[in-house]
């Protein structure tokens, strides 16, 4: 005859699962990213409207972490596109 699991058998694996997938979902909460990656400058020169154009990117968090600790543009994104901005 088999042993019968304990409550505290069950409850670990499932405390860790939650873990996981907790993480899993902060780090892929999407984030705004002027530029495509900290740090950059993309703006253009002021158009003849007055209106300063600037590229972004919607990535994920985890990606948004791994391009600040590399430095680097890391071009794995949710979507992107252009800001418009008045000049001031």
């Amino acid at each position: 005859m088999h042993p019968v699991r304990t409550h505290r058998s069950i409850r670990a694996p499932l405390v860790a699962a939650i873990a996981i997938l907790l993480t899993i979902g902060v780090l892929a909460i999407p984030v705004k990213q002027r530029c495509g990656a900290p740090g950059y400058s993309c703006a253009t020169a002021v158009d003849a409207r007055g209106n300063v154009h600037y590229y972004y990117e919607v990535e994920p968090m985890g990606v948004y972490l791994a391009e600040i600790f590399t430095g680097s543009n890391i071009r794995l994104c949710y979507t992107s596109g252009e800001d418009v901005v008045r000049a001031s």
